[in-house]
């Protein structure tokens, strides 16, 4: 009876956790609204406009903050969204520091500048982008965060948030793929983003990659076909 009993313990215990780490996810709608007010279904960014509204821009970023030390704690799901959201919400919130800026190149060491920091924290893009992020083996990533260029993937108009994430990565996938100035393909040719090339290993063998771009292209490429980069444009997607 008291075997019984204990594990009936553990089993609460463990669901009672469960549901605490799923209640602690910060809520995401003031970003949410934010990109809905400034950012088109194309992705193009009103910088204007998020630097009309910076007060709930650092609003935010406040509370993206004040969650850094619990967000490890969440759910896999979660945690991206999180991350990905801070990506996306950092960078908007350096353009619009330096407004007017023609490219996010232009700026001093903008993926080495400290963009999120609290007591025990101190993170750049860089460190969002590569010590976390990609951290997290989701290669599809490269296709939701946005570096405020125009080759880049588009930035979503909506939020991510962890319940949804499957949807809302497979979306921005497929999105960037079918992208033709960011992604091209011939019958002998594939000629693909820069990113492909610059985060080869996240996205796995040549094989894994062919049927990664077929699967959201609705395409059957073999993977003997050839592949090339395009260029890269840098200029802000404003």
């Amino acid at each position: 009876m008291a075997k019984k009993l204990l594990t009936l313990l553990q089993v609460y215990g463990i669901v009672l956790l469960a549901a605490m780490g799923h209640a602690q996810e910060m809520d995401h709608s003031l970003w949410d609204g934010l990109l809905q007010r400034h950012v088109s279904q194309t992705g193009r960014v009103d910088y204007v406009g998020f630097k009309t509204d910076s007060i709930e821009l650092l609003q935010y970023l406040d509370t993206l903050t004040a969650h850094l030390e619990q967000v490890n704690a969440w759910d896999k799901p979660q945690q991206l969204a999180f991350w990905i959201n801070a990506y996306n919400a950092c960078t908007v919130n350096l353009i619009c520091s330096n407004w007017p800026v023609e490219s996010i190149k232009d700026l001093s060491r903008p993926w080495k500048q400290i963009v999120l920091k609290s007591k025990n924290s101190a993170l750049s893009l860089d460190a969002i982008e590569h010590e976390i992020l990609r951290q997290l083996e989701e290669p599809r990533i490269h296709f939701a965060i946005n570096c405020a260029s125009q080759s880049c993937p588009k930035l979503a108009n909506r939020a991510y948030d962890g319940q949804h994430l499957e949807e809302q990565l497979k979306q921005a996938t497929i999105d960037f793929l079918r992208d033709a100035s960011k992604n091209n393909f011939t019958p002998e040719r594939l000629y693909l983003s820069r990113i492909f090339l610059w985060f080869k290993g996240d996205f796995g063998r040549t094989k894994e990659l062919i049927d990664l771009i077929n699967q959201h292209t609705g395409k059957s490429f073999s993977e003997k076909i050839a592949i090339s980069y395009l260029p890269y444009d840098w200029s802000i997607n404003q």
